[in-house]
């Protein structure tokens, strides 16, 4: 680490196969990565009712938060994506998790790629709906298209895709303690807030803890006279 420029990458891999079993399609991964860009993907799942935090109060006593509870709990779901390197975010919203939308956000980010000369490589979770062998749609997107790369995270591992990370602003913004009563109202509050996320990339690359995200501009202002 304290290298001025990283090791060669039969030796980073030498050294990793030390302490761990390393996937037999890492040193390809790698060896690809220079000439790609890497995404992080995900999706948040938002409801009518909403998630509760920090309203709780003596029941009975003066303004005690009173939260509507609907007897159709509809819900939305958020599709997420991120470029780890220039924090680049992509959204869209359905019903409900489906390998439609799934496939349709991944061609917008190899068309992004491709227009950029480059690869796309996408970390997923291995959800039905992502991969080839659960999903009709996804195993003909990856036929047609090899600049477009799947990488699973491991099984019940959400820590392993930083993009969770993302989505703490989003329930915040959305989903915590909203007074939405139609599904429709709550969709169009996740589409703005993924408009909000496009529209700021350092802020986007700030959420995820990336080390990419850019420093802060110096403050170069002149201190007043005494």
């Amino acid at each position: 680490m304290a290298s001025p420029e990283p090791p060669p990458l039969r030796d980073l891999l030498a050294d990793l196969a030390t302490l761990i079993d390393l996937p037999p399609d890492l040193p390809a991964l790698l060896a690809r990565l220079p000439a790609a860009d890497l995404y992080l993907q995900d999706e948040i799942q938002c409801a009518l009712h909403p998630t509760l935090t920090r309203v709780w109060s003596r029941c009975g006593r003066r303004g005690q938060r009173l939260v509507d509870a609907p007897g159709d709990n509809a819900t939305v779901v958020g599709f997420g994506a991120l470029d780890w390197r220039d924090g680049s975010f992509h959204g869209l919203t359905a019903p409900g998790r489906r390998a439609a939308p799934f496939v349709e956000q991944l061609s917008a980010l190899a068309d992004r790629s491709r227009a950029r000369g480059r690869a796309a490589i996408v970390l997923a979770d291995n959800l039905s709906i992502h991969t080839p062998a659960g999903s009709r749609l996804v195993r003909q997107l990856l036929a047609e298209r090899p600049d477009l790369v799947l990488v699973y995270t491991p099984a019940y591992d959400p820590d392993a895709n930083r993009i969770e990370w993302l989505w703490r602003p989003t329930r915040r913004a959305v989903t915590h303690t909203h007074r939405r009563a139609r599904i429709e109202d709550l969709a169009a509050d996740l589409t703005q807030h993924f408009a909000d996320l496009g529209r700021d990339p350092g802020a986007v690359l700030r959420h995820v803890g990336s080390p990419n995200t850019p420093l802060p501009a110096p403050d170069h202002a002149v201190p007043a006279a005494a």
